[in-house]
């Protein structure tokens, strides 16, 4: 697959890749001041990104489907496949914050935040990929 085109059907996940790598390794993200003084609020964060860097590939791969005019979903081992590298990409993240910056460090329940948010976005994600697509099961 051409550049072009991985830009063209994967511009979604990639914008969120890159917020998420922004607000994980940058020294001080934008707002972060800002945040309401919530208890753990950074691992329901954490969990957020990654659950929906999960549900925008899961978003890309229909589109590109439905674009080449494959009616059949995904199966389970692409799905599974699609979680699988977002969660080794949380673990590379965790070593990339602890190895690249001076004042962030790897953390195990942020990582366990990013796993949470993979397994709600695995359930959650494809059918409301599809319902939003309008393509049927």
């Amino acid at each position: 697959m051409k550049v072009c085109a991985v830009l063209k059907s994967f511009w979604p996940s990639l914008i969120t890749l890159a917020v998420i790598l922004y607000a994980t390794l940058s020294p001080n993200p934008a707002l972060a001041e800002d945040m309401p003084p919530i208890p753990h609020l950074d691992k329901l964060i954490h969990a957020v990104m990654f659950g929906g860097l999960y549900g925008a590939l899961v978003f890309d791969v229909y589109r590109k489907r439905k674009s080449e005019n494959i009616q059949a979903c995904p199966d389970r081992r692409i799905m599974l496949l699609l979680a699988a590298g977002v969660v080794a990409f949380s673990i590379l993240d965790e070593i990339m914050q602890k190895e690249l910056t001076t004042n962030r460090s790897a953390e195990f329940l942020d990582l366990l935040a990013d796993w949470i948010g993979v397994c709600v976005a695995f359930f959650s994600a494809p059918p409301a990929v599809r319902a939003v697509l309008r393509i049927e099961k």
